[in-house]
């Protein structure tokens, strides 16, 4: 009998404990983290709220080798998800709700099968030194359990929020810093893409006349092959003529798995390569500088380049309507 008294004690102890620790931890599940980041808000901005690039610094992602991640970038942000699966990390789904240009992003994340998401959000504040950013997430909770769950689950979600914006800062600062024309020139990989191709030409003016047909083309077909685009939209040049202006050129969008050519359209792997690479802020028309730069860089530094130019446009009219604001990613493949 005595033992079951201490069993029964136990039990109570324990129910207790479930029933009236909860009562003290708050109905809404909170947890923030920031860091500051030496890079201007835009470029942050457009790679978080586009997923861009979200498997290279994830703390959930790079700590499970078997996760799979599926990427589907919106013009404007908005709608764009991005959802995973892994042995480690189970199943998951973002959704972007909500954005304010290079200040905020609101999205809807689901773990596994719950029907009420939890919301994320972001913060991006010019500073001295870069830029502030600030993760946050926010969940209500039920009582008693999901309190309970809430508040351990807590820890954990602090200790991947700042190995996250750890490895994101990391990453966004080892990248060309953004520039006007003429800024700085680096050396770096650029990841291996599947990606769907359709060609042009023309000078500089008809180029930009042809390339919305050309894309409207390549969304097309990724949408009828079951493909989702993500990444940003590129085009790839193939010769230059400077008397002319004339270009034959690729236009090109990256796509979730190898393609099948149809029709104007073709489906290739591009592997990961080493380039000289540097980003230019602004109009298209003042890049000719930021071409003089890494003219000037890979003759300084006697690089032998294996190709012709691949613009990525990663902020472009599509989303921001002001010329001064496009970013551009000018990279020249090296041997």
């Amino acid at each position: 009998m005595k033992a079951l008294r201490v069993i029964l004690i136990i039990v109570a102890v324990l129910v207790a404990a479930v029933l009236i620790i909860p009562l003290f931890s708050p109905a809404t599940a909170e947890v923030s983290a920031e860091t500051t980041i030496q890079q201007d808000p835009s470029r942050i901005f457009s790679s978080v709220a586009s997923f861009k690039g979200r498997n290279l610094w994830d703390p959930w992602l790079t700590e499970d080798s078997t996760s799979v991640a599926t990427i589907e970038s919106k013009s404007g942000y908005v709608g764009s998800t991005y959802a995973w699966e892994g042995e480690a990390i189970g199943t998951g789904r973002m959704e972007v709700v909500s954005v304010s240009e290079n200040e905020y992003i609101e999205s809807k994340l689901w773990f596994g099968e719950v029907e009420e998401p939890a919301k994320v959000e972001w913060n991006f504040e010019p500073v001295e030194d870069g830029t502030r950013v600030v993760w946050s997430f926010s969940q209500e909770t039920t009582y008693p359990i999901g309190r309970l769950g809430m508040m351990f689950g807590k820890v954990f979600l602090s200790r991947s929020f700042e190995l996250g914006l750890a490895n994101l800062k990391e990453l966004m600062e080892s990248m060309p810093a953004e520039t006007g024309p003429g800024g700085s020139v680096s050396v770096s990989n650029l990841p291996e893409m599947n990606v769907l191709l359709a060609d042009g030409a023309g000078t500089m003016e008809e180029i930009a006349e042809q390339l919305t047909e050309l894309y409207t083309l390549l969304f097309q077909t990724a949408q009828e092959q079951g493909l989702e685009v993500f990444g940003v939209p590129f085009v790839n040049y193939l010769d230059y003529d400077e008397e002319t202006g004339f270009s034959n050129y690729r236009a090109g969008i990256e796509v979730s798995g190898m393609g099948s050519d149809a029709g104007r359209v073709e489906a290739e792997a591009y592997p990961e390569m080493e380039a000289v690479q540097i980003i230019h802020t602004g109009p298209y028309e003042t890049a000719a500088a930021a071409y003089e730069a890494l003219d000037a860089y890979i003759q300084d530094q006697g690089l032998d380049v294996a190709g012709n130019a691949i613009e990525f446009y990663q902020v472009s009219a599509a989303t921001e309507q002001d010329p001064e604001k496009w970013i551009t990613l000018i990279a020249f493949p090296l041997k």
